[in-house]
């Protein structure tokens, strides 16, 4: 299968899985409401301080949000004031978040592209760029990703990257009960399971400098079952989920994040 064959499957799987119930339920009027009291709900807590720690002023930054999905990112940083750029290679996950930024009234700029190429997105325009959650298993060019955001940033911008901790990848996600391995840690295709190594070094060959790791716990039960499965859970049954010696799976890592750096000065911008 060829690389657009498949950005094509990609493309046609968002499309109709942006109208899923799953979906459906990440645009309720419940948690637009609850992320617009609270912007920060749309990060983990320790990415966010990431963000604060390397960008402190948020009302200052051009944003990029490649592989946009959700738009939970999108939302959350311009309601703090931020100038957001959202690109997505699903026309369907646009409309649908564009719908929502019209009734927040919120100025966002919704772009239909492909993460990997970025084609309609002009060069050394952003502060930062910020992928989320689920991003990196659906890029099968990791070089050609980084290669173009680097092109996008700005001198002395940054990139930061937020998904699943390649750790998870060769475990079944059992929750509760002992973990099986399903496939080796080095085994990325035809999964697209990349590994540590191969997302930092991806960075460092596109001329981006490595500032900072983390790896981070889960936050609720929702990284372990999916969101039919939650559906017949009662609380009782996902306590003691985050201990590891009643979930095994507990005792790695669940997120990983990384903030890298465009080399040179910054550059001075008004609004």
């Amino acid at each position: 299968m060829s690389q657009n064959e498949r950005i094509e499957i990609v493309k046609a799987w968002w499309n109709e899985t942006s109208d899923s119930d799953w979906y459906r339920s990440l645009r309720t009027e419940e948690q637009i409401e609850r992320l617009m009291k609270n912007p920060v709900s749309a990060f983990h807590p320790a990415v966010y301080e990431l963000i604060l720690k390397y960008l402190p002023d948020l009302k200052t930054l051009q944003v990029l949000l490649p592989s946009s999905g959700d738009n939970h990112a999108a939302f959350a940083l311009a309601l703090m004031g931020a100038r957001v750029t959202s690109a997505d290679i699903s026309e369907r996950q646009l409309e649908n978040a564009a719908d929502i930024a019209g009734r927040l009234h919120l100025d966002i700029e919704f772009v239909c592209d492909d993460s990997m190429k970025l084609a309609r997105i002009p060069d050394q325009t952003f502060d930062l760029v910020y992928t989320s959650n689920g991003t990196l298993s659906w890029i099968d060019d990791l070089d050609s990703m980084n290669q173009n955001f680097c092109r996008v940033l700005k001198p002395g911008g940054y990139v930061i990257q937020y998904d699943v901790h390649p750790f998870n990848r060769v475990f079944s996600g059992e929750a509760y009960k002992e973990p099986k391995i399903i496939k080796a840690y080095q085994d990325v295709f035809p999964d697209l399971h990349w590994r540590l190594q191969d997302i930092a070094n991806s960075q460092i060959r596109a001329g981006l400098s490595l500032c900072e790791i983390a790896e981070l716990p889960a936050l609720d039960a929702s990284f372990w079952f999916t969101y039919a499965e939650l559906q017949e859970k009662e609380p009782e049954d996902l306590a003691g989920i985050q201990n590891w010696k009643k979930n095994p799976l507990a005792a790695l890592p669940a997120w990983l994040a990384l903030v890298s750096k465009k080399d040179g000065e910054a550059i001075t911008h008004s609004r």
